[in-house]
């Protein structure tokens, strides 16, 4: 186990040099990796809100804020007032964004498809074998962390019912 352990961080370097082969040949200008993660959840949510895209890209609410501006005046998101509640914003790609989702989307399918062509046939079906089950690894530690924050605040409220406890004097 301890093994498999110390070989994760090889996931991040894989995804860190797919990234660059594929700026490499992307014809478009290149958007920074946290803009492109901000867009993908915009496409894959329709409609979230900042916060939202904030917590499950696990980014810091006023990172994604700034984000999401900076995408808006690019004009590739758009932000709707939610109607039922005027101040919260809801976000939209716009035709752009999604022209130039997909066309990063064949670009990558592009650069991987050559690289996995230079691998030998039972590699490619250990990579193909290995998905589900690292989707499932993602959602396992996704799980793991949202209990933890939720352990995290239960303990906060319950530390300062006990400071409101101790303010209150006896009888009154």
């Amino acid at each position: 186990m301890l093994g498999l352990v110390r070989q994760l961080p090889l996931l991040g370097a894989v995804s860190r040099v797919a990234r660059r082969a594929l700026r490499r040949e992307a014809s478009q200008e290149r958007l920074p990796d946290a803009q492109i993660e901000v867009l993908r959840m915009v496409e894959a949510h329709p409609g979230i809100g900042t916060r939202a895209v904030a917590e499950r890209l696990q980014l810091a609410p006023n990172t994604v804020s700034t984000i999401v501006g900076d995408l808006v005046r690019a004009g590739l998101l758009r932000r709707a007032r939610d109607r039922s509640d005027r101040r919260a914003a809801r976000l939209y790609l716009t035709e752009e964004s999604v022209a130039r989702l997909a066309a990063w989307v064949a670009a990558g399918d592009e650069v991987l498809s050559a690289a996995l062509l230079r691998l030998d046939e039972a590699d490619r079906r250990a990579l193909e074998t290995a998905m589900p089950a690292l989707r499932r690894l993602l959602e396992v530690l996704d799980e793991a962390e949202e209990a933890e924050e939720a352990d995290e605040a239960e303990e906060a409220d319950e530390a300062d019912e006990a400071d409101g406890d101790r303010g209150r004097r006896p009888g009154r």
